[in-house]
């Protein structure tokens, strides 16, 4: 699975996660709009649609038609996401060096780690 995110597919992988956590068993892209929709920003249900679109060919989220609807589903959990990012922190800008990730994030969060 090729798991690369922008920011906006990062807020709906959040929504999905957050409506999947609260019960919902169908989640459509009118859903997920007013989920993410606010008085500051208000995204279009076909941008929505593309987005979410775009995170079912990346393998990131499944689409089950039932009916005449589309309903979505996360194929990776949040947590599985997070291992991801985190090793792409520590490629990116660490050499692949997680010992120099985990230096850092104590200095950022000072002393708030815990270590085994």
């Amino acid at each position: 699975m090729d798991f690369k995110q922008g920011d906006f597919e990062n807020i709906l992988m959040n929504a999905v996660w957050d409506m999947e956590d609260s019960g919902y068993e169908k989640i459509d892209v009118s859903e997920v709009q007013l989920r993410i929709n606010s008085e500051e920003q208000s995204w279009a249900y076909t941008t929505v649609k593309t987005v979410l679109d775009r995170l079912v060919k990346k393998e990131s989220l499944e689409r089950v038609k039932f009916n005449k609807k589309f309903f979505y589903k996360s194929k990776i959990s949040r947590k599985e996401a997070g291992i991801v990012a985190i090793e792409k922190l520590a490629r990116q800008y660490f050499k692949g060096e997680i010992r120099d990730l985990i230096k850092a994030a104590d200095k950022v969060y000072a002393g708030v780690l815990v270590y085994r």
